[in-house]
């Protein structure tokens, strides 16, 4: 690494739910397309031509950030090593596209559309900039509507790579159905057949969002539980996140 600095602009473009990614060649990992900015340019004018330049498509830029004056589409700012380049000084976007035709350049010879990043060898900080991409607020918060839209669509794989290997979930709806597990499952084999399980007895099920709070390693979710047939009720479950930003530990509360 050098003492070189450069400000730079990275942009996740977004369609149908998912996000691009580039395998880059000279950094040999995945990352959104950008790139640094040009004399005269303002990040977003730079998060414009680097997405048409490194992959042919146009996108649109829409409001993202509450603050009067931050630039359409922008999702945040991080600083990464970028090689012999030195350290990049990067403002982030997102921008929505009509098609996923991408015409590759010489900057990468791969590219993928994601859902989520399980499996994805990228910097945390992709991540967690895609899942605040597809899914808006921190990246906390973007997780847990991860974890809601996974649920709502019954994407058991979706949904198990949002949790820790060895994560713990607690729920009365557990003790109630096999007392032998007081009411916890441990693991993600034991998390597979729950969810299964539930998915499989109540087709219906829905779970309809009324509150969202993140803080730390926590979020807190108060959701409508809503099965046809049966009296819709509030529940409230309590997410916990490790320093990786996955599902160590859950907790279900309800009357």
């Amino acid at each position: 690494m050098t003492d070189r600095k450069a400000f730079s602009v990275a942009v996740y473009p977004r369609h149908d739910g998912k996000v691009l990614l580039i395998h880059h060649t000279r950094l040999q990992t995945w990352l959104p397309p950008g790139g640094e900015m040009e004399p005269g340019e303002t990040p977003q004018q730079a998060a414009e031509r680097e997405l048409r330049e490194e992959t042919g498509l146009h996108g649109r830029f829409t409001q993202v950030h509450p603050v009067d004056g931050t630039p359409a589409g922008y999702l945040g700012y991080e600083e990464h090593v970028a090689g012999a380049k030195g350290l990049h000084l990067n403002f982030v976007f997102v921008a929505d596209v009509d098609t996923l035709q991408v015409t590759p350049n010489s900057e990468f010879t791969e590219h993928r559309w994601v859902r989520d990043f399980a499996g994805v060898s990228c910097p945390p900080n992709v991540a967690q900039l895609g899942l605040m991409a597809l899914h808006g607020g921190t990246p906390l918060q973007a997780m847990a509507r991860a974890w809601l839209a996974a649920f709502n669509a019954r994407d058991l794989e979706g949904l198990l790579r949002l949790y820790a290997d060895h994560a713990v979930h607690t729920s009365p709806k557990l003790r109630a159905r096999d007392p032998a597990t007081g009411g916890k499952v441990r693991g993600k084999a034991a998390l597979r057949g729950w969810f299964a399980d539930a998915f499989e007895r109540l087709p219906g099920l829905h779970y309809e969002p009324l509150h969202l709070t993140a803080q730390g390693h926590r979020v807190f979710l108060e959701y409508r539980r809503t099965v046809p047939g049966e009296a819709p009720y509030v529940v409230a479950e309590v997410l916990v996140t490790g320093n990786d930003g996955l599902i160590a530990e859950s907790f279900v509360f309800h009357g």
